[in-house]
């Protein structure tokens, strides 16, 4: 008896993802368990398909015919996403990188002051860039539809001196400035880190141990 059921999950690179069926059943399916001539399918695709059992015991799809979803709109790559909206000038500033750009003149006062050790600087710098890979990367799964890096990760390098970084990618590559929740969490770190910083940067820090 075949099913049908969309395919919710894809990677592509790899060549499996998972179908799911109208009774809310998910179903591995692998690329070799295609019909000849079949093409590579997408999520949101129809699936029809034969179940037999996978690797470990469990249910898998098997002589899978694919009826493509409605034509998706064209493959947007990175150069896409750093494009400016229409109507809005490529030279505007966001928010974001107003934040991050406060921070990283506050830590050169910091340490041209003598309040902050070079290495605190230097720790903002490899995390920072670390974030802003991680935002990348992260775009880049979700324009190709593979499994994307959690919002813990990406919320934990940020907290760990990975927030300017954070912040800078987020603006440049449009991503993760929606979701309420996600921007809270951000901007928490971030308010977070702006008065630890500032705090050094005029010497508050200092002072206050001094008091101990």
């Amino acid at each position: 008896m075949r099913r049908s059921g969309k395919l919710v999950q894809w990677n592509n690179n790899a060549g499996f993802g998972f179908v799911r069926d109208s009774a809310g059943n998910d179903f591995y399916v692998h690329i070799s368990k295609l019909k000849p001539e079949q093409p590579r399918p997408r999520v949101g695709d129809t699936l029809e398909f034969a179940l037999v059992t996978g690797r470990k015991g469990r249910p898998a799809a098997s002589d899978i015919t694919v009826t493509p979803a409605a034509a998706p709109p064209p493959d947007r790559g990175m150069r896409d996403v750093t494009r400016p909206p229409p109507g809005v000038s490529r030279y505007t500033i966001g928010l974001r990188v107003v934040a991050a750009t406060m921070m990283t003149l506050l830590l050169l006062l910091a340490m041209v002051s003598q309040h902050a050790p070079v290495w605190l600087g230097a720790t903002y710098a490899l995390m920072g860039a670390a974030s802003a890979l991680l935002y990348r990367f992260d775009k880049l799964y979700a324009l190709s539809g593979r499994w994307r890096v959690s919002e813990t990760n990406l919320h934990v390098v940020d907290l760990c001196f990975g927030i300017i970084g954070g912040l800078a990618a987020q603006e440049l590559y449009r991503h993760k400035t929606v979701k309420p929740a996600f921007v809270a969490t951000t901007w928490a770190i971030a308010l977070l880190h702006l008065v630890g910083i500032t705090a050094v940067a005029l010497g508050w820090f200092n002072a206050a141990l001094a008091m101990l």
